[in-house]
C-alpha cells in the first residue's frame, strides 16, 4: 500500500511541474493570466463529469447496437478508440472552447496552448487517481511521468492557436484528430485483445509512451522560444465573454 501511495505521489510530480511552468514562466507579473491557468485546470478537472456521459453513451451503443459480444480485437478498438480516446478528447476540447468564450481575460495564441495544455492536464490528475487503484505502480508511475493528456493538450492547443492566426480550420481539425488517433492506439496497445495477437504487443504503447515523453520536451521548447515571438504573444482574443469566432 505504501509503495502505491508513494508512485501516486511520484507521478504527479511531472504535473506540478508543468502548471508552475506555464502558471509561472509565461508572464511572471500578471495576475489575470495566472487566474486563467487556474481556471483552466479547474476545469480540466472538471471535464471528467462530460467525460463519464461521452462515455457512457458510446458504450451502451457500442454494446447495444455494434456490438453482440464485448471481446474480441474489433470491440477493443472501439472501446479504446472511441469510447475511451474520442470521448476524453472531445470532452477537453469542448471544455476548452467554452473556457475561452467565457473567459473575461484576454489572451494570445500562447496562451491558448497553455490553456488548452492544462485543460489536459486537469484531466489527469484526475485519472490518476483511478489509475491509482486500478493498476501497478509502474504503469502509474509511466503515465505520470510521460503526462499524456498534457501533451496531447499542447498537441491540441497548437493546432487550435495555428487555425486563429492563420484562419484555415483545417489546423483545428488536425490538432483534434491527431491527439484522438495517439491516445486511442496508446490505450489499444494496452488491451488485453491486442495482447493476445502478438508476444511483442507493449511494442506500440512503448514507443506512443515515449513520443508523448519527447511532446514534452518540444512543448517546454517550443514554449521558451514563442514568448519572445510576437506571433504568439500578441493578444488574438479580448476576453469580453462573447464567442471567439
Amino acid at each position: 500500500m505504501l509503495v502505491l501511495i508513494g508512485s501516486y505521489f511520484v507521478s504527479l510530480i511531472p504535473a506540478v511541474i508543468i502548471y508552475l511552468w506555464f502558471r509561472n514562466y509565461m508572464h511572471r507579473h500578471d495576475q489575470a493570466y495566472k487566474l486563467f491557468c487556474r481556471d483552466s485546470l479547474v476545469k480540466g478537472i472538471g471535464s471528467v463529469l462530460l467525460v463519464i456521459v461521452l462515455s457512457a453513451s458510446l458504450s451502451l451503443l457500442g454494446n447495444v447496437v455494434l456490438f453482440k459480444e464485448r471481446s474480441g480485437l474489433l470491440y477493443a478498438a472501439y472501446r479504446t478508440f472511441i469510447v475511451l480516446a474520442l470521448a476524453e478528447e472531445t470532452a477537453k476540447f469542448v471544455t476548452f472552447r467554452r473556457l475561452l468564450k467565457k473567459t473575461e481575460t484576454s489572451y494570445s495564441a500562447l496562451d491558448m496552448i497553455a490553456s488548452m495544455t492544462l485543460v489536459g492536464l486537469g484531466f489527469e490528475i484526475i485519472e490518476s487517481v483511478v489509475y491509482a487503484v486500478t493498476t501497478n505502480p509502474m504503469q502509474m508511475l509511466v503515465r505520470g511521468i510521460t503526462a499524456m493528456h498534457a501533451g496531447y493538450g499542447f498537441v491540441m492547443g497548437y493546432f487550435y492557436a495555428r487555425s486563429r492566426l492563420t484562419g484555415n480550420r483545417f489546423y483545428a481539425i488536425i490538432g483534434f484528430v491527431l491527439p484522438a488517433i495517439l491516445h486511442g492506439a496508446y490505450d489499444f496497445g494496452l488491451s488485453d485483445a491486442f495482447a493476445a495477437t502478438s508476444e511483442n504487443y507493449a511494442f506500440l504503447s512503448v514507443n506512443l509512451a515515449i513520443l508523448a515523453l519527447i511532446l514534452l520536451i518540444i512543448m517546454f521548447l517550443f514554449t521558451r522560444k514563442a514568448r519572445r515571438n510576437p506571433m504568439y504573444t500578441e493578444l488574438i482574443g479580448q476576453g469580453t465573454g462573447k464567442s471567439e469566432e
